[in-house]
């Protein structure tokens, strides 16, 4: 409780401060309130409903603006800005529960589904118009994203505006990132068997001084592939001649290597060389959709912030179980990958064949 005279002195200071006559009549409004707030201690300042409110102008860092107008808020801000921080983006996940919540994004995932083209021969060779055929894909490309934002468990945490925004901007990166992932792991390499190069069951892995088991010497996962790269090299040009072939069917007349290298050659490049250094470093189909998450919240309104980080924790979580050696450093590896992705991604809407990845991941399975 203040004195007469502390009230006098303190009516001066703000008549004299410049830093308090920017306070709008809200602040002013709210900073009484928290002054009646301090001059009653009995009114359950310490109990949930004092600390569930945090005033907006103070989240906002305006500490410096608090601490002129009112000091006696700053311890109380601070610890509730403390407990925000520690009930959100520091709050450890358990490694079982890290495991639930991926194995719900792995159910939601349709992974197949959205990667491939279904009834791919049938596909190929119906004699309906081409622009016909192209429209069915796009619309089963928005069918399928939307289906599968609208299974994730945090769906009804997404304002519907939001929502919608998210599939406009990111839509490429998805099917990038889906298409790549899908030809890693289930795809068959050409000429291999369906074995693989690197890491086959029947060779003897290398391992590093730590103990982590390599594959044959191949360059790190961490560095771009070169251009020269034996299964680089090998991966491209199967592909280019897969889409010459697939396309001359689809079109009905024959399509030159020459055109298709001008029309897709770029993108053709940027997508090997993702499904590679996914294939190298082994991703797993856990890492896969906590990442297909952060893709699809990334950059992404403020309000989806937090659910980005929950499962940024979740992979944490994950990794420290599953990469145990270095998880920090898994972590950032495959993060790492996001901006090839997005470049894969800008180079699939410039070309306007969207239908690329879809071909060459039913073509690799039929």
């Amino acid at each position: 409780m203040h004195s007469p005279a502390q009230q006098q002195q303190q009516q001066q200071q703000q008549q004299a401060s410049p830093h308090l006559s920017l306070s709008s009549p809200h602040q002013q409004q709210q900073q009484g309130q928290h002054q009646n707030h301090h001059q009653q201690p009995g009114a359950g300042g310490g109990g949930a409903g004092g600390g569930a409110q945090l005033p907006p102008h103070l989240v906002n860092g305006t500490i410096l603006k608090t601490a002129l107008t009112n000091p006696s808020e700053i311890v109380h801000l601070r610890h509730r800005l403390d407990s925000a921080v520690s009930s959100s983006k520091d709050r450890q996940i358990s490694y079982e529960h890290a495991l639930g919540m991926i194995q719900t994004l792995i159910d939601c995932d349709a992974m197949e589904d959205i990667a491939t083209l279904p009834h791919f021969s049938e596909f190929l060779e119906d004699k309906s118009e081409i622009s016909e055929k192209l429209c069915n894909i796009g619309d089963s490309i928005v069918h399928k994203l939307v289906s599968w934002t609208k299974k994730l468990p945090f769906y009804l945490e997404i304002p519907v505006e939001i929502h919608t925004k998210l599939l406009t901007d990111k839509w490429h990166e998805i099917l990038i990132l889906t298409t790549a992932a899908y030809q890693a792991l289930h795809g068959k390499r050409r000429g291999e068997g369906g074995g693989s190069r690197h890491g086959s069951p029947a060779s003897t892995p290398l391992s590093t001084p730590t103990g982590t088991p390599l594959s044959t010497p191949i360059p790190s996962p961490a560095q771009p592939l070169h251009k020269d790269d034996p299964e680089f090299v090998s991966e491209v040009n199967s592909h280019l001649s897969t889409l010459q072939t697939c396309l001359t069917t689809l079109m009905g007349q024959p399509i030159a290597m020459e055109q298709l290298k001008l029309d897709v050659g770029h993108m053709v490049d940027k997508m090997t060389q993702i499904t590679i250094m996914f294939r190298r470093i082994k991703l797993k189909m856990e890492e896969y959709v906590c990442l297909k998450v952060y893709i699809l919240l990334n950059k992404a309104e403020v309000e989806l912030e937090s659910i980005q980080e929950r499962y940024v924790q979740v992979l944490r979580s994950y990794l420290q179980n599953s990469s145990p050696q270095n998880p920090q450093a898994r972590l950032s590896e495959l993060l790492s990958h996001i901006p090839e992705i997005q470049a894969a991604a800008s180079l699939l809407l410039e070309s306007k064949m969207f239908y690329v990845p879809f071909v060459l991941n039913s073509a690799s399975i039929r």
